[in-house]
């Protein structure tokens, strides 16, 4: 049968596969703003604040749902992120008006730019942190995070009687294998892996655009004498590696190795995050998307969503590690299709990895959004005060892992990116990874540019000033071809 919705018009089978053609026509309905005026005209009813809060209001709640951790399987974790964002986008073309987030001709933004010319550079960043627009997109921004909070803080995640006490042992070993003696040097840690020279290549779709799943065996394990080594070699899903590529025939082109953040690793949810139909159709780029250790495909059943960061540090540890290794046998394998330049973007926990493989590899670009750049400190920060005090009571929490984390932390390195090409975006009330761990990363990059947006740290999937930021930024270093 043929139906039509708000002017698009598709033939479904009927049977079993007609909601996934009701689903099919509503995600193409909403990728287009409405141009009836009659069907616009009761719309108008709603005033600019009505039609942003709705809108809000409803990205709240379906990106909330997207972090409920009722999701236990990768497949039911796809499936709520193609509804949400096909519900998202139809919404937001249902009430397009929004709030200014910047309004560049108001007195007191002008106020406040005079006045941030006038500061020293340290100081401007915390103006334009501030200067951010902190009504309604605030107040959503908050929410949102606090969900995503509430989501990754369910009871069955908290440690168990006796785990505190096995994870300070573990560390205190760990420390003594790793640190002993050593100084916290990133670079000798993370050896050079061997190179990737054939991996399996498979034909993948998806709605926005064509591409290939890649995937082999990752190489990385932990060392036997490694307290931890029996349960992290053990995750036999995590011993394959994944990623989505998204290349172009013709002439050789510059490479995007697009890193997810937490509790992702689809091609729905990174396509979506990523803005990949964007950068891939009107940049002309090639896109690399690796799937981070326990993530997607790589996560074991028993574990629960974004399992990598827990109380069991060590498995944080040697995620990291391997999230490195596995990035950089990527790396090499684009060089080798003929990558002219190599860039590297990260979202969250992936701008973690980014920011220390900008130390590592020679990256042309790179761009931390959302930043995590010290996982210890976002523990502490994140704990209840009691289990903190137990933590640090049981070495868990402490100058150990501290130094331990050291070797894997992007404020150990240095990157080998010019400055002008260090770029971070963050949002002005992020509950997540909070604005302080951005100001160490930008701090520590020598200030590089940065962009502050409203709102929090899921924020950016709706946010109007990531995208040109991100776009402008890529194409002002050369990732861009406008001519393919």
């Amino acid at each position: 049968m043929n139906v039509s919705i708000f002017g698009t018009s598709l033939r479904m089978n009927s049977g079993s596969n007609c909601r996934a053609g009701c689903w099919s026509a509503v995600s193409v309905a909403s990728a287009h703003r409405f141009q009836n005026p009659v069907c616009m005209k009761p719309l108008k009813a709603f005033t600019t604040l009505g039609g942003s809060f709705c809108s809000r209001l409803f990205d709240s709640v379906t990106i909330g749902l997207l972090q409920n951790s009722t999701c236990s399987s990768f497949d039911r974790l796809e499936r709520c992120m193609v509804g949400a964002r096909v519900w998202s986008g139809l919404i937001r073309r249902l009430f397009p008006w929004r709030t200014p987030v910047s309004p560049e001709g108001s007195r007191l933004h002008r106020r406040r730019a005079a006045r941030s010319k006038r500061q020293a550079p340290a100081a401007s960043i915390r103006l334009a942190r501030s200067n951010a627009y902190t009504g309604l997109a605030r107040f959503t921004g908050r929410s949102v995070d606090r969900l995503f909070l509430t989501a990754m803080s369910r009871p069955h995640r908290y440690p168990g009687p006796g785990d505190l006490g096995r994870v300070g042992e573990e560390i205190a070993v760990a420390h003594a294998l790793y640190r002993d003696g050593r100084p916290a040097a990133p670079s000798a840690f993370h050896t050079t892996p061997p190179p990737l020279l054939s991996p399996s290549i498979e034909p993948a779709w998806h709605p926005s655009l064509r591409f290939e799943w890649l995937s082999f065996e990752s190489g990385y394990s932990a060392p036997a004498d490694d307290p931890s080594s029996d349960r992290w070699n053990n995750y036999d899903c995590n011993r394959t590696c994944h990623a989505w590529v998204a290349r172009h025939s013709g002439p050789e082109r510059p490479w995007l190795i697009c890193l997810h953040g937490l509790g992702t690793g689809g091609p729905y949810a990174d396509f979506a995050g990523f803005r990949a139909e964007m950068l891939h159709h009107e940049l002309g780029l090639n896109l690399l998307m690796p799937v981070l250790p326990l993530h997607g495909p790589r996560k074991p059943p028993e574990l629960p969503v974004a399992s990598l960061l827990s109380f069991d540090l060590l498995d944080a540890f040697h995620g990291i590690s391997q999230a490195v290794w596995d990035t950089r046998r990527l790396i090499q394998w684009a060089r080798a299709q003929g990558a002219t330049k190599i860039g590297l973007y990260g979202l969250s926990m992936g701008s973690y990895v980014s920011a220390l493989l900008s130390g590592l590899e020679n990256a042309d670009v790179v761009i931390a959004g959302i930043p995590v750049c010290d996982i210890p400190d976002l523990f502490v920060h994140h704990a209840p005060l009691d289990q903190r005090q137990e933590a640090e009571e049981a070495g868990v929490l402490g100058v150990r892992t501290r130094e331990l984390f050291e070797l894997i932390s992007p404020l150990s390195v240095t990157p080998h990116t010019k400055l002008e090409n260090r770029f971070i975006f963050a949002g002005s009330d992020d509950k997540v990874s909070t604005p302080e761990q951005a100001e160490r990363l930008w701090e520590h990059w020598g200030q590089p540019g940065i962009r502050w947006f409203a709102g929090g740290h899921v924020s950016f999937f709706w946010s109007s000033e990531v995208g040109p930021f991100v776009d402008h930024r890529l194409h002002k270093a050369g990732f861009a071809v406008l001519d393919h």
